[in-house]
Order: structure tokens, then C-alpha cells, then sequence
């Protein structure tokens, strides 16, 4: 369903609340003018009974039916029995004790009543007053109904309804227009020194944030297109070199067995950063295909550690893997990305001889899985904590190089950790090592 405009809302709303108070009002109007009215017509039925008691109490009835009023006139006596009517003939009259204002008069004196006719365009207003002789004086009068005034009421009420809806459109489209142009000013550059209703501050900080947060990305992907390019421009000048080399020629066989290693490590390199961006971007774009799965956690950490034995051998680094069978519910290559890279980490960046105390528990309470990876490693300062997971960020860039790394490792590890909702903290010590926990 398509969404009309802002402004036209605001129109239509505005128009219609015009149009309804018309109608509230000539509503009101018309019911309190027809109040009045009744309450006039009782006053003078009440006047004129006061008026002609003195003739009925004298006994002067003729007075009564020769006067000329366009009031009815009925005598009625304590019993009910109608015995003067200046209208309607006696015969046709049937007893009156128990109409409503007959028993009201005996009651309290005087009474007033109102009954419609049967097509409800008229009704009769009654006003019977008990006399001191016991007999009661009722004088009635037809007055129209109130749709009747409206219908009598209509022209005039047809030119008010066309003014007020001129006037509700006319309203109309300038509130909404007022309304609007603080909107339509707003600076999507700089929201946040636009001038807007109080209501709209948490919008337009929101959108401050977001130009923040585009800005931040925009200069991140530039960084990692520029880190990217430097990163490959090496190896490839090295091979690019080597490969010149080798076909101008007059090469000795031990060189270009020197060379073609150097090409195979330095195309290795690349493939693996290759790969390790392809990787990131994945994460990035949460566009793994595969489903999660159950993992015992504890087991992956020793099936690592197996394919790691051989590094960690050549530096003399023992691992060892505290923990029972833990499991946890995520996506397999992902979750082995991400421990990998820790502990190669730790036996990348150990000295001789270190130690790995790799950990792996459930916490009783929160019912958290946490995993660590402890090493006795160079460290790094907290300065540089921030840092570390920024892609091809290197503490060591020496070391880094020799180890063969491509600075995407732990920016992999934040990256995995949070596409399973995990977070990682990290301890360290400049030349005592560091801890990486991750807590599922």
C-alpha cells in the first residue's frame, strides 16, 4: 500500500477535525435554541394558567371556551372525568387519571410533559396545574419537531457548512504546510544544527549517527583497499622480479630452485590473504550458506591443537587444553576459523619455550560457554587494544612477515565471534603474554 504524503495527512486530518467541530457545534446549537424554545412555550402555558384560574374557580367556563387562544384547554376533575375541553368534543374523550400529567399535577402540583405525534415531525407540550378546588387545569400546545426546525434551518445551515469547510481547507493546508517546512529544512548533511520540533531531535541525531557511522565505514573500506593493494604489491613485485629473472636466462639450476621457492611462498601468501579477505567479506555480509550445527567445542580445540604440534614443536612451545566436552550451537568452518586463529596466534607470536594453556568451561551460573587461549607471548600494551582487531593491523610487523601472516587473523576472530553473538576480551602485558577469551 503506498503511503500518501506527510503533508497531505496532515491536511485531510486537520480538514475533517474543521468539518466535525461544525457539525458538534450546529449540533449543540440546535439542540440548546430548541431547548430554549421549550422552556419559553412552558413559561407562557404556566402564565396562562395563572391567568385562567380566577375564572375557573368564579365558576366563568364560558369565558374559557369563547377565548380565542390557539392553546387547548381541558378541565379535569379529581376522578379523571374531563368536564371542559375548548377543543375537542367531551364524548370522544376518555378518562384522564391516569395520564402522566394528571398524576404529576396531583403530585407535586404542577406538572410538565411532552408527547410526539405519531410521525414524530410534532410533539404536545402539557402543563397541568392543581387547582384548590381539587380539579386539575391542563393547557397544552403542538410545537414541531426538532428536525423540523433543522429542516426549516437548512439554508442557512447549508451556507455555514460551505464557510466552515472553506475555512477548514483553507486552515488546512496552511497548518500543514507550517507543520512540514521544519522538515522539509532539515540539513541531512548536518541534521543535528537543523532547527526541528523537539519530538524529532531523536530522528535527526539517529541520522547524524548514521552519516558517522557511513563516514567511518567509507574511510575503513578505503583503508582496507589501500592496505589490500599494499599487501599484494609485494609479493607480487617479488614474483614479478623472480620470474624476469628466470627468463633473460644464464640462471644456475641451485637459483632457480632459490626462485621458484621464493615464487611459491610469495603466490602462497597471496592465495592465503586471498582467501582470509574472501573470508572477512563473507562474515561481513552474513552470507554463509551453511546451517548451525551442534559443536563440542572442547574437541575442535584438540583437533587443532593436533594440526598446530608441529609449530608449537619447532619453537618448543607446549599446549595444553583444560576442559571437559562442551558444546555449543554454530556454523563449524566459522567456529574453527575463529580458534584457529587464536591458537596459531599463540604459537605464532610465543617465544621459545613458551607455554598455551588453551580453556575451555561452562559457567555454572550464567550458563556461559567461554573459551581461552592463554600464551607467554610478547604482549602487547593497552594502547594497542583497540588496535589489534583492525584489519592488517600488526604489533610485530617483522615477526608478523616472518611467520608468514596477513594482519586479518583477529579481525576474523571479532568478526566470527560476533556473527554467533559472542564477544571477545583480551588481557596483555608488553613481554608477558597475552589472554583471549571468548564468551558464548
Amino acid at each position: 500500500m503506498k503511503i500518501k504524503s506527510l503533508t497531505f495527512k496532515i491536511f485531510i486530518n486537520t480538514f475533517f477535525v474543521g468539518t466535525l467541530v461544525y457539525f458538534i457545534c450546529a449540533f449543540l446549537f440546535i439542540s440548546s435554541l430548541y431547548e430554549y424554545f421549550e422552556k419559553q412555550i412552558y413559561s407562557e402555558l404556566q402564565t396562562e394558567s395563572q391567568f385562567l384560574e380566577k375564572s375557573v374557580l368564579t365558576g366563568d367556563l364560558d369565558y374559557l371556551l369563547e377565548l380565542e387562544t390557539k392553546n387547548r384547554i381541558t378541565l379535569i376533575h379529581s376522578d379523571g372525568t374531563v368536564y371542559l375541553d375548548n377543543t375537542v368534543d367531551l364524548s370522544t374523550l376518555e378518562n384522564h387519571s391516569i395520564r402522566a400529567e394528571v398524576l404529576g399535577a396531583k403530585e407535586k402540583g404542577s406538572y410538565e410533559t411532552s408527547r410526539y405525534s405519531s410521525t414524530m415531525t410534532e410533539k404536545t407540550l402539557y402543563y397541568a396545574r392543581l387547582l384548590s378546588n381539587g380539579d386539575i387545569l391542563r393547557i397544552s400546545c403542538n410545537q414541531h419537531s426538532v428536525w423540523v426546525l433543522v429542516l426549516g434551518m437548512s439554508q442557512i445551515l447549508l451556507v455555514m457548512l460551505v464557510i466552515a469547510v472553506i475555512i477548514s481547507g483553507v486552515s488546512a493546508s496552511w497548518i500543514s504546510k507550517k507543520i512540514t517546512e521544519p522538515l522539509n529544512k532539515i540539513d541531512l548533511e548536518n541534521p543535528e544544527a537543523s532547527e526541528v520540533y523537539e519530538e524529532l531531535k531523536l530522528f535527526t541525531k539517529r541520522i547524524a549517527e548514521e552519516n558517522f557511522e557511513k563516514s567511518q565505514r567509507e574511510e575503513l573500506r578505503q583503508q582496507f583497499t589501500a592496505n589490500v593493494s599494499h599487501e599484494l604489491k609485494t609479493p607480487l613485485t617479488s614474483i614479478s622480479g623472480f620470474a624476469e629473472i628466470l627468463k633473460n636466462g644464464g640462471t644456475d639450476e641451485n637459483t632457480v630452485k632459490d626462485f621458484a621457492s621464493s615464487i611459491y611462498d610469495e603466490s602462497q601468501r597471496m592465495i592465503t590473504l586471498v582467501n582470509d579477505i574472501i573470508k572477512l567479506s563473507k562474515l561481513d555480509e552474513k552470507s554463509i550458506c551453511l546451517e548451525k550445527e551442534e559443536i563440542n567445542l572442547t574437541q575442535m580445540c584438540a583437533e587443532i591443537i593436533t594440526v598446530l604440534s608441529s609449530a608449537a614443536k619447532s619453537k618448543n612451545v607446549e599446549i595444553n587444553l583444560d576442559g571437559k566436552n562442551v558444546l555449543i550451537c554454530g556454523v563449524y568452518p566459522v567456529i574453527y576459523e575463529m580458534v584457529y586463529n587464536l591458537i596459531d596466534n599463540a604459537v605464532k607470536y610465543n617465544i621459545q619455550n613458551g607455554k598455551i594453556d588453551v580453556s575451555v568451561k561452562k559457567d555454572s551460573i550464567s550458563q556461559k560457554i567461554i573459551l581461552s587461549v592463554k600464551d607467554t607471548g610478547i604482549g602487547f600494551s593497552m594502547t594497542e587494544k583497540e588496535r589489534i582487531f583492525e584489519r592488517f593491523y600488526r604489533i610485530d610487523k617483522s615477526r608478523s612477515k616472518e611467520n608468514g601472516g596477513t594482519g586479518l587473523g583477529l579481525s576474523i576472530v571479532k568478526h566470527a565471534a560476533k556473527y554467533h553473538d559472542a564477544r571477545v576480551q583480551v588481557e596483555s602485558e608488553p613481554g608477558k603474554g597475552s589472554t583471549f577469551t571468548v564468551v558464548f
